[in-house]
């Protein structure tokens, strides 16, 4: 909903949620910290409360400094506990099996998305869709040509990496940024809780048409990104048979020559034709088969 809300996004994955939750926690020690140092700053600042008092009490007050100093640490160090646990977790799953591995591949400037599903593997790029080509319903510069799809409530293993320059694949309702960077492949899990089509972008600055790589994923249920996992790796197979047929029949053509027939015979345009295509010199050729069809 991006329209209609400032805050965060909603959430798709169980650490999305806690990031909410914790950002919330987060920021109430944070109100709470600054209600008392201002209530303090108030007392100070005071026409009651004169330099003298203010020099007796804290210049050189070690109870004071104590307190000033220690306190914070206590609440940066309890704030970095669930902190730490959520940064953990988000990382890896031990003893839990992956069903579907996703690669990710930064380009200057789009997405490439491999799949591995047991021994078999398909690729596709993805495109941001120029406002020339975009349709009414489309958003601007946030729609792609091919669509990352991923099946809901199932756990994937998403690598990342960059062939050119570091980039970042970030979606915010996953709660997930990882850096695509050159020469390392990464490695995070993720499971969304909800269908949907959710939008990200690149978040680091990778060139002239950074704004121009965005991201989009349609999570669909299971049954059905089986369905579509069927379609596309038959159309990636067919693409593959017709290019080697493609390939083969260019050989043929290329490896094909003239027939015993044609070469023997004498005054035919086709063997010429046919001479010329198979001998690696044609020019001595033609002269000779012209010497020898004067002889006849």
């Amino acid at each position: 909903m991006w329209d209609s809300q400032i805050s965060f996004p909603d959430p798709s994955t169980v650490n999305m949620k806690y990031m909410i939750l914790y950002h919330g926690c987060v920021m109430t020690v944070c109100v709470v910290v600054m209600s008392f140092v201002m209530a303090g700053f108030y007392y100070i600042i005071m026409p009651w409360y004169s330099e003298e008092t203010f020099t007796k009490c804290y210049t050189k007050g070690e109870k004071a400094e104590a307190i000033w100093t220690g306190v914070p640490m206590i609440f940066l160090f309890l704030l970095s506990i669930p902190s730490h646990v959520l940064l953990y977790y988000s990382g890896s799953r031990k003893g839990c099996e992956y069903l579907y591995n996703l690669k990710v591949v930064g380009h200057q400037w789009y997405w490439s998305y491999e799949y591995f599903v047991g021994a078999k593997s398909f690729s596709f790029d993805s495109y941001m869709v120029p406002i020339s080509d975009l349709p009414l319903d489309g958003y601007m510069f946030m729609d792609v040509d091919k669509r990352c799809v991923l099946p809901v409530n199932r756990l994937i293993r998403v690598l990342y990496t960059s062939v050119d320059v570091v980039h970042s694949w970030f979606i915010p309702s996953f709660g997930f940024k990882n850096d695509c960077i050159p020469g390392r492949i990464g490695s995070s899990s993720l499971v969304i809780n909800a269908p949907g089509i959710y939008y990200g972008f690149c978040t680091e600055l990778c060139g002239a048409y950074h704004s121009e790589m965005p991201i989009v994923v349609e999570a669909v249920p299971a049954f059905e990104f089986d369905s579509w996992l069927l379609a596309v790796s038959m159309e990636d197979l067919g693409e593959e048979v017709m290019e080697t047929q493609q390939n083969l029949a260019g050989l043929s053509v290329v490896t094909k020559g003239p027939s015993e027939a044609g070469i023997n015979s004498v005054g035919g345009t086709k063997d010429k034709v046919a001479l010329l295509v198979a001998v690696e010199e044609p020019a001595n050729k033609i002269e000779e088969v012209s010497t020898n069809k004067g002889g006849h």
